[in-house]
């Protein structure tokens, strides 16, 4: 995007000056129905637009993206992102918990190729809003390591946090960028709402997509039918992470009398009106929890176990690793969480602007 100024003294010709503003290919997750993945999309196009830099948003759909996210330009993910890689001014990696190898061989190595790419052009790279889990391979942290040394890398926990520095890179930690929409409380404040979806299960070359494990539905639909009953009001099933989690829901309903399914663009509310949220997906625990909504989190899955562990959020958050515990403890409302920025993100925004707008330049 360019802008068009003029400058000249008093009684000379006026001159024209074209101001570009630098160009930064977001190498998220966006396009995948992910509700959490597009909340953070937003988030960080909105603080780049603010800092004088123009996104470009690596998609797995890039008509969505583009029509979620008011037109912003768009890279296919694959090789259209690769070849935006040799074009923009820098890139980031990030948001969302994609420094990871457990769903399959081929994912972090897609997610870095065009961070590696701008390494390689001598163009300024960061990591922003980044979830991690363990890295299985020595070679992962290999490429991690390689493609993010020396770069500003901010993590959203300490989990994450660890899995860099593993790496042998030196992370900061700040809040997940969604912490910084506005957060309404609760509205109703009645029913259930239950957001969960399979996860990838072992496996190294399929991708993770072939690899979906689910929980027993019976399991699940008699710990919902428990939680029903001490709750009361109507029980609510959306999809966080698109068709996966559709189609978990959509089995649920089949075994739960009276179950509302609610279409994507209503998961949000469906989170922030319920009396009780019961969640295996990260950021409806975190919109839940900024709501003042109680939530109950299968902390199996490490990312949820971080974020349950996390200062002030305790009392917020109770988790379980076993469907049978579900209805023994019920959380009780604790008000809306608020926690506080470390300033990282705001720092390493700044580093990226001053990297691609050097003085003099």
């Amino acid at each position: 995007m360019a802008s068009l100024a003029t400058t000249a003294p008093a009684g000379a010709a006026t001159v024209l000056r074209v101001t570009v503003r630098p160009r930064v290919l977001v190498c998220g997750w966006s396009g995948a129905g992910n509700v959490g993945d597009e909340l953070l999309t937003e988030v960080l196009s909105t603080r780049l637009r603010s800092a004088g830099l123009d996104p470009v948003i690596r998609s797995v759909s890039p008509n969505a993206t583009a029509a979620a996210h008011g037109g912003v330009a768009v890279a296919q993910r694959g090789f259209a992102s690769v070849r935006a890689a040799f074009t923009v001014d820098a890139v980031v990696l990030g948001p969302g918990g994609i420094v990871q190898d457990h769903s399959s061989v081929w994912s972090l190595p897609a997610h870095l190729a065009p961070v590696v790419i701008a390494r390689l052009r001598r163009r300024p790279v960061a990591g922003f809003g980044l979830g991690a889990d363990p890295l299985r391979r020595s070679l992962s942290r290999w490429l991690v390591r390689r493609a993010l040394v020396g770069a500003p890398i901010v993590v959203r926990d300490e989990l994450s946090a660890a899995v860099m520095r593993d790496a042998g890179l030196h992370p900061e930690i700040d809040l997940d960028l969604v912490w910084e929409l506005n957060h309404p409380e609760s509205g109703a404040g009645e029913g259930l709402t239950v957001a969960l979806g399979p996860v990838a299960g072992a496996g190294l070359w399929r991708p993770g997509r072939r690899r979906f494990v689910s929980d027993d539905t019976v399991s699940v639909v008699a710990a919902l039918e428990r939680l029903r009953d001490a709750v009361g009001g109507p029980v609510r099933l959306v999809a966080f992470r698109g068709a996966r989690d559709v189609r978990f829901a959509r089995s649920i309903a089949a075994a739960l009398p009276n179950a509302e399914l609610v279409e994507a663009g209503g998961a949000v509310s469906a989170v922030r009106d319920a009396a009780v949220v019961v969640t295996s997906r990260y950021h409806a625990a975190l919109l839940a929890v900024a709501a003042g909504v109680p939530v109950l989190a299968d902390v199996r899955q490490a990312k949820l176990a971080s974020l349950a562990a996390t200062d002030d959020l305790e009392s917020h958050i109770i988790g379980f690793d076993s469907w049978d515990e579900v209805g023994a403890l019920l959380p009780s409302p604790a008000g809306p969480a608020r926690p506080s920025s470390s300033g990282a993100t705001d720092t390493a925004i700044k580093h990226l602007v001053s990297a691609c707008c050097p003085k003099g330049a």
